[in-house]
This record gives C-alpha cells, structure tokens and sequence, in this order.
C-alpha cells in the first residue's frame, strides 16, 4: 500500500459528502446572517431623516428649520401630535424616534437670550446592537440642529460674519502624529487603530478555527478506528507505521485547510455585510486620508503605516504562513497523542477540552490586551503555550519585533519535535494499544454486560 493510497483513504474519510454540505452551510449561513445584520446596522445609522413636531411658530425656529431642511444630509419629516401621550402619539404614526421643538423655543433664544430645551422622544429597543444605534444615530441630527442654531445666533444676536462663526465654532485645527518604535507619521491613532484592527481580525479567527478542526477531526479518526479495530488492521499491513502516520497528519491538515477555507469566506462576507457602512464610515472620516494644513499634501493611509513600519512585506507573510504551518502541525501531534488514548466518543469529546483551552486562553488574551504588557509571571505562562505565539506573530512582524518573533518560532519547533517523538513512540509500539482514557461509559456498560447472567 503506497503513501499516495493512504492518503486517499483518509481524505475520503474525512472529506464526505456530510461534512462538504456542513462547510458550505456554515459558509452560507455566515453570509445570510451578514446581509441581515449589515441591514439592521445600515437602518441604525441612517440619519438622512428625522421625524420632528414644531410647536413653535416663531420666525426664528422656521428659519432654522428651513436650514436643516436644506441641508444635503437630513430631510425633515413634520408630523403633528394630537396629545402630550407620546407614547400613544409615537404608537399611533409608527415611528421609533421624534423630536419636539415646544412653544416659545424661539423666543427663550432671540429675545430672552436663554437656553430653550428641545425634547428628544425615543422607544427603548432591547433587540441589540442595532437598535442602540438607531437611537444613538437618532440623536446625532439633535447636534446639527444645535449647530445651526448656534450659527444662527451669533449671526442674529452679534451680527457675527460666516468667517467669524466658522472661527468661533473651530478655534483650532488639530493636526494629529501618531509615534511607533521611534518613527513619526501624520496621522491619527484612533484612525490607524481602527484600520490596523481590521487587517490583523481574520487571523486570529482562521488561526482558532483551523486549530480546533483540525484537532477535533484527525483525534475522531483515530479513536474510531481503535473502537471499530480497523487500526489494528491498517497496521498490520505491509507499510510502514510512519506512512500511516504522514498519511493520516496530511489529510487532516488539507481537510482543515478546507474547512476553514469555507469558514473564512463566509466570516469575512458577515464582516463586510455586518459593518460595511461603519468600515467606510471610519475609513472615510477618521482618517485614510489626513491633511497636512501647512503644506495642503494628503497623506495616504498605507504610506502612513509604511512611514510607522507596520506595513506587512512579502517576506511578512511568507513567515506567517510557516509559523501558522508549524502551529497547526503542533496541534496535530498533540492530538495523536491524546486521540491515541480515546476508547470511545465521549472520551474524544473530553480529551479535547486540553487543547482548546490551549487555544482559547491566548486567543482571547491577545484579542483584549497586548501580552507584553501584562506582568512576568502572566506573560510567562500566557508565552508557554505554544499558539501564543503565532496569535502575536502578525503583531510582531508588523512592528518589526523580529527577537520575539524568532524565540517563538524557536519556542515552537523544540515543541513540535518533542510531541512529534512521543507520537512516533506511541505509533511504532504497542503502546497505541493499551493507552486508554475511558469516559466511565464504556467500564459501566462492560459491568452491566457482566452482570447479566449466562443461559
């Protein structure tokens, strides 16, 4: 039996008309879910519109009105009330927010000079993330009826010309550098924060997911092949016992690939559709495009990121993609050995749990905080994990901390060594058969077996 032959036989075991159907229906499931969420959030911060009930019938509030009305951004909905129940009113013209601009408001401002309130009517909504933002969007168009209302009086009351509001308004214009390992660029932290965190969010997510498969799959195929004595059989055939192994290691790492494959392809369509409009709204606001005020230049985002040395090279992703390599490859032979102790089901399901919790401890980790950062005691344990480190690789080589980068990789391969030769010991022994992790299942099943009395 060739290497080749054994490969096919694990790739048609792992890969089955099931568990293709699984992966495209996770993929098409994270895509459905991304168009619905990406239509909640983009109703939530629509504010091209605003429901408004004007009660002031001052010349003052109408020439506001007209104003915000004119305005490219919003259209005013006018709608009347027919009592102070603003909950019935709100109920009766289907609408979730209203705002209120009550009697005398003009006249508190241009004759009294006195603050006037303006009432602002929201339905809570517990339905989520969405919902909040519709209400937080909602209450942004209250500030550019203050802001034109404020231009309006230091235009009527102080006879204030449009360049003097405009310096009223904006005293100064902030000019923003952002500083990393000792090199400057004019740009925003915030905006570069906001972008730097959506190229480094697929990683982490590919690197857990691939993982977890990957573990889960290649432990299931050798614990079932002990329980249904077809190991027995394979390695009692005329081929060597590291083929088997190679054979069985490679069909989990191509099944992993395409697992998540299909699961990164779906994730990045729910990330797209859930927040394209906030992604172009940070990108287009916060800063892809900074200006310099003295000299006019506009500084483009990725030479911003060049200039700080966070911009990934070639060779950056070539070490990324063998770190990750490696990574998986030490997932694999840590579940050879602990698939190699399964003797039923529910023994895979708890044998496991080691591994993700060895994926999940810095995945979180690194999502929230950076491992650096935190204390030594903490930062030595978090960094003996071995999937640490490629959680921060992407880190490490975008700002250029080659050190950590290579005492992972170092950290990783004496790793993978170690786990790959207790795997080869157990495979090239009779150990593979006598180690076993029973669930307690199995033993009270063989008890009550052996209770039952012979005929």
């Amino acid at each position: 039996m060739k290497f080749g032959n054994l490969l096919k036989k694990e790739l048609r075991e792992l890969i089955t008309v099931q568990a293709l159907i699984s992966m495209i229906f996770t993929m098409v499931l994270l895509i459905i879910m991304g168009q619905i969420m990406g239509g909640a959030m983009e109703e939530g911060f629509d504010t091209s519109s605003i429901t408004l009930c004007n009660q002031d019938d001052s010349e003052f509030t109408a020439e506001l009105l007209e104003k915000v009305d004119s305005s490219e951004s919003t259209d005013i909905n006018y709608v009347e009330l027919q009592s102070d129940d603003y909950a019935s009113e709100m109920e009766r013209l289907g609408i979730k927010n209203l705002v209120i601009i009550p009697q005398g408001y003009g006249e508190s401002i241009i004759e009294k000079h006195e603050p006037a309130p303006i009432k602002f009517v929201s339905i809570f909504q517990s339905g989520g993330i969405a919902s909040s933002i519709s209400n937080i969007s909602a209450s942004d168009i209250i500030s550019e009826i203050e802001t034109v209302c404020t231009d309006e009086v230091l235009l009527k009351t102080y006879g204030l010309s449009d360049e003097e509001i405009s310096l009223v308004r904006e005293p100064m214009q902030t000019v923003e550098y952002t500083v990393n390992n000792g090199r400057i660029a004019e740009i925003s932290a915030s905006a570069l924060g906001a972008i730097y965190m959506m190229q480094s969010m697929i990683a982490p997510f590919a690197i857990f997911f691939l993982l977890l498969m990957a573990s889960q799959m290649i432990m299931t195929a050798i614990s079932t092949e002990k329980i249904d004595k077809t190991l027995e059989t394979l390695l009692s055939a005329p081929v060597s016992r590291m083929s088997v192994l190679g054979a069985k290691m490679l069909a989990a790492v191509i099944t992993a690939l395409l697992n998540a494959l299909f699961m990164i392809v779906g994730f990045v369509f729910y990330i797209v559709g859930m927040m394209g409009s906030a992604v172009n709204e940070i990108t287009i606001n916060a800063g892809p495009e900074t200006i310099d005020v003295a000299a006019s230049e506009v500084t483009n985002m990725g030479q911003a990121m060049a200039e700080l040395g966070l911009a990934l090279t070639p060779m950056s992703y070539v070490l990324f993609a063998f770190q990750l390599f490696l990574t998986i490859a030490i997932g694999l032979s840590v579940s050879l050995i602990l698939g190699a102790m399964a003797t039923d089901v529910k023994s895979v399901q708890t044998l496991t749990i080691p591994i993700m919790v060895a994926v999940m401890i810095p995945f979180f980790i690194t999502m929230f905080t950076d491992v650096n950062s935190m204390s030594a005691g903490f930062r030595a344990v978090v960094y003996a994990i071995p999937f640490t480190h490629t959680y921060t690789a992407l880190t490490n080589l975008m700002n250029g901390n080659m050190l950590m980068y290579w005492i992972g990789l170092a950290y990783q391969i004496i790793f993978f060594v170690v786990c790959m030769f207790l795997a080869v010991r157990i495979f090239t022994t009779d150990k593979l058969f006598t180690m076993s992790f029973s669930s307690g299942q199995g033993k009270k099943g063989r008890k009550k077996q052996a209770e039952v009395p012979a005929e």
